[in-house]
């Protein structure tokens, strides 16, 4: 449970260290064209998913009157939940920052430092996708 709970608390970190080892172990092997496509496409992604959190903090925030919600505050769970949102929007636009970064300056080391944040910041979003939706479905 604990080992759970550093994870959950880190995940982005966590992702953006490994990542990091991995591009660096394999940066004679890649093919930097693609990885500029792919921090395009993050650029956009990113943007996507930081409207989506900043929806589903509104969503929690409108419905205070359930009685899932008034359980989920009690437990601790709720706010843990905003703190992983919240987590989760900074991570987002660290990552459009760093592909802005990466797109000025094309030196390739930067951009694989950049393609790391982002895969960082993604397991982030999807881990508090996650936790969103097991919270909504204690609504049955």
């Amino acid at each position: 449970m604990i080992m759970y709970r550093i994870f959950e608390k880190h995940a982005g970190a966590i992702v953006f260290v490994i990542t990091i080892f991995v591009l660096f172990w394999l940066k004679n092997m890649l093919c930097m064209t693609k990885i500029e496509s792919s921090l395009t496409d993050f650029l956009n992604i990113f943007s996507i998913f930081a409207g989506f959190l900043t929806t589903s903090i509104s969503i929690l925030y409108s419905i205070q009157d359930k009685d899932f919600i008034i359980t989920a505050k009690t437990s601790g769970a709720y706010q843990d939940l905003l703190n992983l949102i919240y987590k989760a929007i900074g991570c987002c636009v660290l990552s459009i920052v760093a592909v802005i970064i990466a797109k000025l300056i094309t030196v390739d080391s930067v951009k694989l430092i950049a393609l790391s944040i982002c895969f960082g910041a993604l397991s982030a979003v999807i881990l508090t996708g996650f936790l969103f939706i097991k919270l909504m479905c204690l609504n049955k």
